[in-house]
């Protein structure tokens, strides 16, 4: 008789349900088949703390760092609220999860570059957390067409825009909170010696970083991070 109960507990456990479990799957689905500027179902979490269901304006992975169009029904072609990155703690379009963080953004085209609110795509979620900006260079963002922001599903689409073209810029919240700048340890000297650091207390992951082993380098920055959160996890169970 007991069966049945163990395997719901184990379901519930690997569907990353049990409160206080990181997930090992993403945050997000970066891999996901998307349609740019359309409505997707999702959430904003507000300051206070609360979660409100409805539609979002998937734009593309650059627009939705500066604002988010909430939406209450599917068939609606104006929105019911613009939020900008100091209104929300927050938000999920579709397969994509953005947090709001105070920072300032690697230089682009944006008027909106000075250290204060912006959204970052969440990757990874643990203890160690890995955030993604996209930004285009300045002579691609000037040759756009410009959009009427304010009127996003009747408004122009300039229909030659491509996430693929986008640069990154990785950003990091270690366990103690710390904001890091992840891009800027891209240096080889650097990111052996900083990363190693961030990482120390996993001695083993810390020393393969430093010797600089097959697939510990800056550009398996997701690998690390979660081989890091598997380790910090088994190590520190009741964090």
């Amino acid at each position: 008789m007991k069966r049945p109960f163990l395997l719901i507990m184990l379901i519930l456990f690997f569907a990353g349900s049990v409160p206080g479990q990181f997930s090992p799957a993403p945050v997000t689905d970066t891999t996901a088949q998307v349609k740019l500027w359309t409505l997707y179902p999702g959430y904003v979490v507000r300051q206070n703390g609360d979660t409100v269901h409805g539609y979002l304006l998937l734009k593309n992975l650059a627009a939705n760092q500066d604002k988010v169009f909430f939406f209450e029904h599917p068939e609606d072609k104006k929105y019911s609220v613009k939020y900008k990155p100091k209104d929300l703690k927050a938000y999920k379009v579709g397969p994509r999860y953005y947090e709001s963080w105070k920072f300032r953004p690697p230089a682009t085209a944006s008027a909106n570059d000075a250290r204060t609110y912006h959204f970052l795509l969440k990757i990874i979620d643990g203890p160690f957390s890995l955030y993604r900006w996209y930004y285009e260079i300045l002579e691609q963002s000037k040759a756009r067409l410009k959009i009427d922001s304010d009127q996003p599903l009747t408004g122009t689409v300039d229909l030659s825009f491509s996430e693929k073209d986008l640069q990154t810029h990785n950003y990091g919240v270690t366990p103690e909170g710390e904001f890091v700048d992840l891009s800027s340890l891209k240096m080889l000297t650097s990111f052996r010696k900083n990363m190693s650091k961030l990482v120390a207390d996993d001695e083993e992951l810390a020393r393969k970083i430093r010797n600089k082993e097959k697939g510990y380098g800056y550009y398996d920055i997701e690998r690390i991070i979660r081989e890091y959160n598997e380790w910090y996890l088994k190590n520190h169970p009741t964090r």
